[in-house]
């Protein structure tokens, strides 16, 4: 297991290193933004996917592979931690190894362990809490108690929803173990606690900004999104839970055989119901979630983490006793991590098929380098012509962020999005030096000619004198995106000039 996880990790930072074509996605750039204004929290996540970004890239500069490098090092530590959790339960040390295998081959794990989100350290944090709850269950160790509730804590940073996996192992190991005592769960809560502090201190500072980002996603009033529920009744569309339950298919047998274990052992192993206990809550809250908005694929991906050494209980014995129905799940989820990974690395030569490679969307994989040379040429013709230095707007916060990575030297980027109807902030709105909203910001570009990406012309004219459809850029990432000329700056709102004596 040790072995299998270490060339896995070095094979990943190899490739990372020297052979990858992938461009920042929006996501992974708009992070690393958050790493270059480092505090306490942000406007839609915690501070932890911007501080181990911070660590790495003041290491190894601002690179790709430095950026992402984190994502690498989350997946190795989750693949150990099932495998331990793993062996507590079964006693068997091949369940740990079959357990990491599953871990690395479970598809949406695969592709977070190389693209930095927040969704790759979560999982890491999440199969430690789990890992150290097992231990804590088994021999009643208070410090194992403590670790656990650390890992919950620190995962808190990355994403909010390890507090269900808190609250499921808080179930399963209340009252079960004599040896926990009062001063063991406290250190476990002081440690949660510890986790929520940052995110709770940044939230005083800016009006709870975080929780009505999260009412938004929900559909619910007091969000920074118009409500769709609550007003003139429950308005809900079946296709929002039937998608939910075909993205835990994704997973692959690994629900199914999970979930199967822990019903048939439920009342054998306290360490099943640990495992099971950190999954149940996740999973159960996201399908009442479907019932009020559309899910995201990645929202519940912690629910997986339990059920991966569970699964991995009967497969050493079914591979000896040829039991067909659990070799085959064996087999599928190993068939799927290996063809989503051969698909990964294998894209790009995919898309320079001549037959079928303008199906395949490398391009928004691939593009940023080729296309921030372009923006820069068209921001040369801006300065020649205006003899005004331009400056870059973004109508998504993502874009933005792309630009800000690969522009030479690295300039600042405006994002205009939540001046467009019914649309939220971002966190470009709460940084003094790129809130287009402020007086002072507005009144350094007065006048000065942009370069404008995305939107429709008539958003860009409410800020500027004169906007030209340049039209898409041949290195365009997502096709049949505009870029804009705009002269003369004006802003989107009048600026009130301080009435003089």
């Amino acid at each position: 297991m040790l072995w299998l996880v270490a060339l896995v990790t070095l094979a990943r930072i190899i490739y990372l290193v020297w052979i990858c074509p992938y461009t920042l996605v929006e996501d992974e750039a708009h992070y690393w933004e958050w790493s270059r204004h480092l505090d306490w929290s942000y406007y839609s996540k915690g501070p932890g996917v911007a501080w181990v970004i911070a660590l790495s890239t003041s290491l190894f500069g601002h690179v790709e592979w430095a950026v992402r490098l984190p994502a690498v090092l989350a997946s190795a530590i989750g693949s150990l931690a099932v495998a331990d959790a793993a062996v507590r339960v079964s006693g068997d040390r091949r369940s740990g190894f079959v357990a990491a295998v599953l871990y690395q081959c479970v598809p949406p794990f695969l592709v977070v362990s190389l693209l930095m989100t927040i969704d790759g350290p979560l999982l890491a944090c999440w199969a430690l809490a789990c890992a150290f709850a097992v231990r804590a269950a088994q021999n009643g160790g208070g410090r194992w108690l403590v670790l656990a509730g650390a890992a919950v804590g620190v995962g808190f940073i990355f994403k909010y929803t390890i507090v269900l996996a808190g609250v499921g192992l808080l179930i399963a190991l209340a009252g079960k173990r004599p040896g926990l005592v009062r001063r063991h769960w406290l250190g476990a809560g002081v440690m949660v606690l510890l986790g929520l502090l940052p995110v709770a201190i940044w939230n005083t500072q800016h009006d709870w900004a975080t929780v009505r980002h999260l009412l938004g996603h929900l559909g619910l009033p007091g969000g920074d999104l118009p409500p769709t529920q609550g007003n003139g009744g429950w308005h809900y569309n079946p296709v929002w839970t039937l998608e939910y339950l075909g993205m835990l298919l994704v997973a692959g047998p690994v629900v199914v055989l999970g979930a199967l274990v822990a019903r048939r052992r439920w009342k054998e192993l306290l360490g099943v119901r640990v495992l099971a206990w950190a999954s149940m809550p996740v999973l159960l809250f996201y399908l009442m979630v479907s019932f009020l908005a559309e899910t995201e694929g990645n929202w519940a991906m912690g629910g997986f983490v339990g059920l991966i050494p569970l699964c991995s209980l009967p497969i050493p014995g079914a591979i000896e006793r040829r039991f067909i129905p659990v070799r085959a799940c064996w087999r599928i989820t190993i068939a799927s991590g290996l063809v989503t990974g051969v698909f990964f690395v294998f894209l790009p030569i995919l898309a320079r098929s001549p037959r079928f490679g303008h199906l395949v969307p490398v391009d928004r994989l691939t593009g940023m380098r080729a296309f921030a040379v372009e923006t820069e040429a068209e921001m040369e013709t801006l300065r020649r012509a205006s003899g005004l230095e331009p400056f870059l707007v973004s109508s998504h916060y993502g874009r933005a962020s792309q630009l800000a990575f690969y522009m030479p030297g690295r300039p600042t980027v405006y994002c205009a999005s939540s001046f467009a109807p019914d649309s939220r902030r971002t966190q470009y709105d709460l940084w003094p030096e790129t809130d287009l909203h402020r007086p002072e910001v507005r009144a350094a570009l007065l006048g000065r000619p942009a370069l404008l990406f995305g939107g429709p012309k008539e958003f860009w004219e409410r800020a500027f004198d004169e906007v030209v459809d340049i039209g898409e850029l041949p290195s365009e990432p997502k096709k049949g995106r505009s870029t804009y000329q705009g002269w003369r700056f004006h802003g989107f709102e009048p600026i009130i000039e301080p009435s003089t004596p």
